[in-house]
């Protein structure tokens, strides 16, 4: 390896490049490792327009162009990155590069960026970084572009006998146009590529069902990609079962990083190293979430609503803990259900230290239990403009309890497209619903 890219450099170059800006030195040195570095020879074209796109470059010495045809969109040089997309989807090449002059290049192939991907939270914040990045700059666009168009309908009335420029004018209009419906598929792409990964962290509904079969959810994400999550996991040693019904601040991209923070803090906290009390896992995700976010620096609120229970099916037994987070419970025969109510604290915030209070108690075989967040009952209606209400909420839950779960689940999605009409979705919904 040349002193120019020795593992140093690399890991240098590499904290400058958003999606590794919040990596360790441990992280860094592996992503480092893995770089490969090729010569571009001057002249020499890197990737064409077209090219489906795997890998992402950084620049050790030399300068490059990005380019469509004879038309150059930018030059880059050391220390500089491009093709950094491709980490993200495999669309194909929105314009070409081409060597300036003799140029040492480090290459990063995308299936070791997702093997990477896949064991740190620190990338993934990255990878949300350079979405919200991207969705930000196209709305810079869209406003210059709505202006100079503003600007060119007032000249073209005001100075009609300047037809040649305004024509010119009115091309590099069309040319920022292309530029800007190239823009939009990328960040397309991008928004689908993270509900791809808000997918892969989702756990398998198979688990769900063979550990309640008699249940169903009801997951409709307002966006996209959703601020609303769920997760479970079933203890291997103890055969108890952990129903997680989560909902982040903010929804589509934004209210999506934070989900993902969530599922991979949980995996961590309760898989790896094994933390089984409600209350500790709360305020254990807290603190990882407050950390990450890095909220004592900054003022910031946001967080997560949630709440949890370990269901213990040999004794009949239910702990549950919520930060903000409720459950409805029916007995069986009841002909009223009864609402846990979480503290009254979320996820995240001004604060690392937070504590919260678990809560157990028996249940009879045939009750019923729903677990959600506030999007279904803030719906509002397309007829009247009202909300519906966690009073409706639990009427609805009350008159479906005796039914098949897979009946509960379509009068569920039924009643909310009825009572939303033509009205746009207000939030994201989730609503967990099961019997024991």
């Amino acid at each position: 390896m040349s002193q120019l890219g020795s593992t140093e450099r690399r890991m240098q170059i590499l904290k400058n490049i958003s999606i590794f800006a919040n990596s360790d030195d441990a992280l860094l040195r592996k992503v480092a490792e893995t770089l490969t570095e090729i010569l571009a020879k001057k002249g020499e074209i890197v990737f064409y327009k077209g090219d489906v796109g795997r890998k992402m470059y950084i620049i050790l010495k030399g300068l490059v162009k990005i380019h469509d045809q004879d038309y150059t969109f930018a030059t880059l040089t050391d220390g500089q990155v491009f093709g950094e997309y491709a980490l993200l989807d495999t669309e194909e090449r929105s314009a070409s590069v081409t060597a300036v002059e003799d140029t040492q290049l480090l290459v990063l192939d995308q299936k070791m960026f997702y093997g990477i991907m896949i064991t740190h939270v620190s990338v993934l914040q990255g990878i949300l970084k350079v979405l919200v990045g991207r969705a930000r700059n196209n709305n810079k666009l869209q406003e210059e572009l709505a202006r100079e168009r503003a600007y060119i309908i007032q000249q073209s009335e005001e100075i009609k006998s300047r037809s040649e420029e305004i024509l010119a004018q009115q091309d590099e209009i069309a040319k920022k146009n292309a530029v800007l419906h190239e823009q939009n598929q990328l960040i397309t792409s991008s928004i689908e590529y993270a509900r791809h990964i808000q997918s892969s962290l989702l756990p398998e509904m198979s688990e769900f069902t063979k550990n309640l079969p008699h249940s169903f959810i009801f997951y409709l994400p307002k966006d996209v990609v959703s601020g609303d999550y769920y997760w479970f996991y079933e203890d291997k040693i103890t055969h108890r079962f952990l129903v997680v019904c989560a909902d982040c601040t903010g929804h589509g991209v934004p209210g999506a990083m934070m989900s993902f923070l969530g599922t991979t803090y949980l995996k961590q906290i309760v898989e790896f190293e094994g933390v089984r009390d409600t209350d500790e896992i709360l305020e254990r995700l807290n603190k990882e979430i407050f950390l990450a976010l890095k909220q004592g620096k900054r003022d910031t609120k946001d967080g997560m609503d949630l709440c949890m229970v370990w269901i213990d099916k040999p004794t009949k037994t239910i702990e549950f803990a919520g930060a903000k987070g409720q459950m409805f419970v029916i007995p069986p025969n009841a002909t009223e259900g009864i609402a846990y109510q979480g503290d009254k604290i979320a996820i995240g915030g001004e604060r690392a230290e937070k504590c919260f209070t678990r809560q157990f108690f028996q249940y009879e075989e045939g009750t019923s239990f729903y677990m959600f967040t506030d999007g279904y009952r803030d719906q509002f209606s397309g007829t009247t403009n009202r909300k519906f209400m966690v009073s409706r909420q639990r009427e609805l839950l009350l008159s479906i309890r005796d039914l098949p779960f897979e009946e509960q689940h379509k009068i569920v999605s039924n009643t909310h497209f009825e009572w939303k009409g033509k009205e746009p979705q207000t939030d994201d919904v989730l609503m967990i619903g099961y019997q024991l």
